[in-house]
């Protein structure tokens, strides 16, 4: 199976720094696509820095680690360098203390799927137009809807609900959520930062906007809706639908490489 693939990230209309970043690769890595999305954190300079750092600390990693195939393991191994690489620079710096990112990984080759994610960026499958959170939750309500102390309902607006209990390069150590799928023609996956939430723009609208032969255009009208409603926070989406056969190509789609300068005295 062809796996088509489109992305976008846009800052939002009240936030002067995007801190997301978004990196997509196509058969590179030992695997057919690879998708990493990234939700900094720590203001300004410090969030996209740590979303840089994590995003492409993870991407690269796969790639040299000599191994193929889309294997949950592999993700996990990655995602530790990942946290270690951003855990260590912000050691590098007052101004960087506390920075960190959430992470949203997947791997597609051969119709199957590895995820990992830290953080509350979620993944969807959506599969014959009924989308399904395929990510686990790391907010703190979340959590405890999984602990059974609050019902689901309440953690919908709960006044913690952006309180992180793992992200990536906080803590020396981090626990990650990973799992495999099998795919079929046709499904489509999302990963996106929680800015598409917070702009009021729901899972079904999405993949409504999301559901015509132009998976490119679909993306922007995402992100074109998300900026109608105000689009208080950075907004990132990407987005892989499987389709018939087609021709290998290795190419780096798009990865963001921008990092800020440590303040001078550093």
């Amino acid at each position: 199976m062809h796996v088509e693939l489109a992305w976008a990230t846009d800052p939002g209309l009240h936030r002067d720094e995007n801190e997301d970043s978004i990196l997509v690769w196509r058969n590179r890595a030992g695997v057919e696509a690879l998708i990493v999305v990234c939700d900094g954190m720590g203001g300004h300079a410090a969030g996209h820095l740590a979303s840089s750092i994590a995003s492409e600390t993870v991407a690269h990693s796969l790639d040299k680690d000599g191994d193929r195939g889309p294997d949950p393991g592999r993700l996990k191994a990655a995602a530790m360098q990942a946290n270690s690489a951003v855990f260590e620079s912000a050691k590098q710096n007052t101004a960087w203390n506390g920075m960190g990112s959430t992470m949203v990984v997947v791997a597609i080759d051969g119709g199957d799927l590895a995820l990992l994610n830290v953080g509350d960026s979620p993944a969807y499958l959506v599969r014959d137009r009924e989308p399904r959170l395929i990510s686990q939750d790391h907010s703190w309500p979340a959590e405890q809807v999984r602990l059974g102390v609050i019902k689901p309902e309440e953690a919908v607006d709960h006044p913690m609900k952006h309180r992180l209990t793992r992200a990536i390069g906080v803590w020396e150590h981090i626990t990650v959520y990973t799992d495999k799928l099998t795919l079929k023609p046709g499904d489509q996956i999302i990963l996106c930062s929680d800015g598409i939430e917070t702009a009021g723009v729901s899972v079904e609208e999405m993949r409504q906007m999301l559901s015509g032969e132009d998976l490119d255009a679909g993306v922007k009208r995402v992100i074109a809706r998300c900026r109608e409603r105000g689009a208080p926070d950075n907004v990132t989406l990407a987005v892989a639908r499987l389709e018939g056969a087609a021709e290998e190509t290795t190419q780096v789609l798009t990865t963001r490489k921008l990092r800020p300068r440590a303040p001078q005295g550093a």
